[in-house]
């Protein structure tokens, strides 16, 4: 590990420190009427841990995960650039309501953003399952669909 990314994981408070800011995250995630939706059947302390364990790595401290990492990871889950982008706006907000130091804002958002062309797809066609028994995961933003069904009841009442 460089001594710059070990400087980084060592400014977040390392597995503690992200382990708080990813807590703050999936609170938010778990709790929005949307995004909730892709965590239906995972527990939240279990993705929680999984993502600390990652950016712990990537930030510099120890490697510990052993999970898929992100692109295998979401390949079954239908990602949109509205979706992709909600998620990154609540990032945003949990790095900076943990106080988190500006370098590590800089890094995780870098990494994060690093994956983004490869989870965003244009149609739920390019998903794929990774297991026999998966679904694919596709859901319509709640608050689109209600603004879709009001105009829709509006034309046809």
């Amino acid at each position: 590990m460089t001594d710059e990314r070990k400087d980084l994981f060592e400014k977040v408070g390392g597995r503690e420190g992200i382990l708080t800011i990813a807590k703050n995250f999936y609170d938010k995630a778990y709790d929005h009427p949307w995004l909730k939706l892709y965590f239906q059947n995972i527990p939240q302390e279990h993705i929680e841990n999984q993502q600390a364990d990652f950016m712990s790595g990537a930030l510099g401290g120890p490697k510990v995960y052993m999970g898929r990492l992100p692109v295998p990871a979401h390949e079954h889950m239908y990602i949109t650039e509205e979706l992709f982008e909600l998620s990154n706006k609540l990032l945003l907000e949990s790095l900076q309501e943990t106080k988190t130091p500006s370098e590590v804002v800089e890094a995780w958002l870098k990494i994060d953003n690093a994956f983004k062309k490869r989870l965003i797809k244009n149609s739920r066609s390019e998903c794929k399952k990774r297991y026999f028994t998966d679904e694919i995961l596709d859901f319509d933003n709640p608050a689109t669909a209600s603004t879709r069904n009001i105009l829709t009841e509006k034309v046809f009442a």
